[in-house]
This record gives structure tokens, sequence and C-alpha cells, in this order.
């Protein structure tokens, strides 16, 4: 079943306005970065740490749009709405500040950085190309690995020339959103705005030059039964490891504010996935490929708005998950019960009987 005209434009135009509430939380103007450690492993199976900072960006422009963005998206709330000129250009000297402070309790573990700008780290609207090169350049001299992210159409040869330039691909893992493989799930549920076969152009583009590519998978969008989120989300990662991406992220839903998914949740028509979900689809997409580095970190795991069980398995399930994450090693996800996994699998069941798999219907893509 698709979406009439007339539906279709009033999700994009519910979107939009809970975009326009988000935006007027957004802090004018400010410098913060918000940074934190990572496990990381690197491909040759070096173990170590990650720093993740936050940059005080535009954010991004596609949620910028009349339409609002995606519908799960409230990254952009954390960046200023409009940074001046002078501001983007101290982030590099700031970044490198926040570098030093962070490394000074890891002494020689920190093997890479990652940059999230709430956006596309390519887009030079975003964060200037002088900008971008100059806080690759320095960071190209600290550690092995720099993580940027970035939507497909921003993944064109001026970009990836500018940033070749400064540091050699091998070293930086461009990751994309592309969140299903699925063009209706991102088209009805996500509002992505991009399709597959240009996740599919940007991945070719970005292994020609000879850079490393990390897929983003969404668990559970809105509109889609905890089945169906489960199949796509193992059916989604076998066509990303076919084109030839070398990791995958998988992000399990939780309620930002000012969503369309938070509207949704409060009216009891979304709940994020269950715990189990998320461990079940870890564990089947790390067996596509024992070389596909595979992260799952959930955000919110264990409270009212993110991925979640019973309680009493929250956290341990919580902790495997991360130690998976930073060692790549299936031990630490096997033979984890609890009495809450009967009611699981029998809610699955259930949920397919009385409501089916969601708009789209489950047809094996």
């Amino acid at each position: 079943m698709r979406a009439s005209p007339e539906k279709a434009k009033a999700f994009t135009v519910e979107i939009g306005r809970l975009r326009v509430i988000s935006d007027s939380h957004r802090e004018k103007q400010h410098t913060k970065i918000t940074s934190w450690v990572d496990n990381h492993i690197l491909p040759d199976g070096t173990m170590g740490k990650a720093i993740a900072m936050v940059l005080p960006t535009r954010a991004c422009k596609y949620a910028r749009a009349k339409h609002g963005g995606c519908s799960f998206c409230t990254l952009p709330s954390d960046n200023p709405l409009n940074p001046s000129d002078e501001d983007l250009k101290r982030i590099p000297d700031n970044a490198e500040r926040m570098f030093v402070e962070k490394s000074k309790k890891y002494s020689d573990q920190i093997l890479a950085v990652k940059f999230y700008t709430s956006g596309s780290f390519l887009d030079p609207w975003e964060l200037p190309i002088e900008v971008r090169e100059e806080i690759l350049r320095r960071f190209s001299k600290k550690v092995r690995e720099i993580v940027i992210e970035t939507r497909c159409e921003y993944v064109i040869k001026k970009h990836l020339d500018s940033v070749k330039k400064v540091i050699d691909p091998s070293r930086v893992i461009v990751a994309i959103g592309q969140e299903t493989m699925n063009d209706e799930i991102n088209k009805r549920s996500n509002n992505k705005g991009h399709t597959v076969k240009q996740f599919e152009r940007a991945v070719r583009l970005l292994k020609q030059y000879g850079f490393r590519v990390k897929g983003y998978i969404l668990l559970k969008p809105i509109f889609v039964s905890e089945k169906l989120a489960k199949d796509d989300a193992i059916f989604s990662a076998k066509q990303m490891i076919m084109l030839g991406v070398d990791g995958i992220s998988i992000n399990p839903c939780y309620i930002g504010k000012w969503t369309l998914m938070e509207m949704l949740f409060k009216r009891g028509g979304y709940s994020p996935p269950w715990l189990w979900t998320v461990l079940d689809v870890t564990i089947a997409i790390k067996r596509l490929g024992k070389d596909i580095i595979v992260i799952s970190d959930p955000v919110a795991a264990g409270k009212d708005r993110g991925p979640r069980n019973c309680g009493k398995c929250d956290n341990s399930i919580k902790e495997s998950l991360k130690k998976f994450s930073g060692s790549q090693n299936l031990k630490y996800l096997e033979g984890i019960d609890c009495v809450c996994r009967n009611i699981y699998e029998n809610t699955l069941i259930a949920e397919t009987f009385s409501s089916g798999q969601g708009i789209f219907g489950y047809n094996g893509h």
C-alpha cells in the first residue's frame, strides 16, 4: 500500500513544521565542541580508542529545506543556527585543543578521530573547503584513521580531490547514512531524500578514489514493524556488502525531540526497537563477512526513549554490544538470555498477525 499524494504532502509538511520548532531552540551562535571517547578497531585488528567530536558547523542543509529533512533526526539542534565565518575558521584550532585534552588520559591508545557535523563534512556550505582541508591536514599527523560523514550528493570528484590532496584516502572512512536499501522505506518513513542508486554511485566513486566506506543502517524507522525492521536491516547490510562497503554501523532508533518520531511516540503510535532485535541484527550482519567491521552502540539503550527490553537484561546487552564493537568478537554476544526473550518472540508473531509488517508489506525486496 502506497501513501496518497495528499498524505505524502501532509507527511513532509508536518516534518517541516516540527523542524521549525526544533530550529527555534537552536542557539544562534556557539563554538562548543561536544566530544567523547569510543572503543575503536582498525582493519588489521589493532584495538584502541577513537575521539569523536561534534563540530559546531551550520549542520545539515537538507534539514533546513522546506520539507524539514529526515523524519527521525534531531542532530542539527545541537549545532548553532547561524555561526559566523570567523567561528567556522576557528574550528580547527578548537578541535585540536579538544583532541589534546582528551588524549591526555589515553596516552598512545588513540587510533582515530571521528568528525561529526550533524550533517555532511563534505558540504562546503556547512564546512568551508579551506576549513575542512585544515582539519584533515592537522589530524592526519595525529591519528591513523579519520572518520567523516556525508550525504550522497556531496560525494563528487571536486570534494574527493580536495580531501585526497591533504590525506591518503585509505586512511579516511566516509560514512553515509543510507539507512536502508529499500527506497520505499526511505521515502515514506525516513524522508531521506536520496535513493539506492545514488548511494551505489557514491560508494563506487569513493572506492575508485581509495576511500573506505561505512554504511549506516537505521533500525526500526516509523511505520515499520519490528519484524520488517529486523529483516530490512539484514537485507540492507547484504546489499551494502555486495557493493563493497568496509563497515556497517547499526543505528537503532531513539526518540529525538521535535521530530515526527517523537510525535508518534507520544501518541502511542511508535516504540523504539527491542534490544533483542539489535542483538540479533548485529550477530546476523557480522556473520555476513568476518572482514566487515560492524558497529552497534545504541543511543539511550535501556531508557524509555531508546531501544530496550524488560529492564533486567538491558545494561548487560548494552555493555556486550559495546565490547563487541570495539573487538569484533562475537563471543561477547553469544549465550545472552533472559526471561523476556520469549515475550519478545511472541510479540513479533502477534504484531505480524495483528497489524502486518507495516504500510509497505515485506516482500523480500
